[in-house]
């Protein structure tokens, strides 16, 4: 990690114009603060293929490649 802060009031803030779900936003807040797709799955009780799977759906609704560029967004 950079050592650069995300917080979640800039992160929602942004996050909310892309047409995110709940859940979506929930997962998306996580990965935006850094934390690997294993390590969200483990916490939210999904499986790491069902994390990846809502990933993509996010990027594609953010218009970004990957995740770097989707944590780029709210630096």
């Amino acid at each position: 990690m950079d050592g650069q802060q995300i917080t979640k009031e800039h992160y929602l803030e942004v996050a909310q114009g892309f047409g995110l779900t709940k859940r979506e936003l929930e997962l998306g807040w996580l990965k935006a603060s850094g934390l690997t797709n294993a390590r969200i799955a483990d916490m939210t009780g999904i499986s790491e293929l069902t994390m990846k799977k809502h990933m993509t759906h996010i990027y594609e609704k953010a218009w970004v490649p990957g995740r770097k560029e989707f944590r780029e967004m709210f630096l």
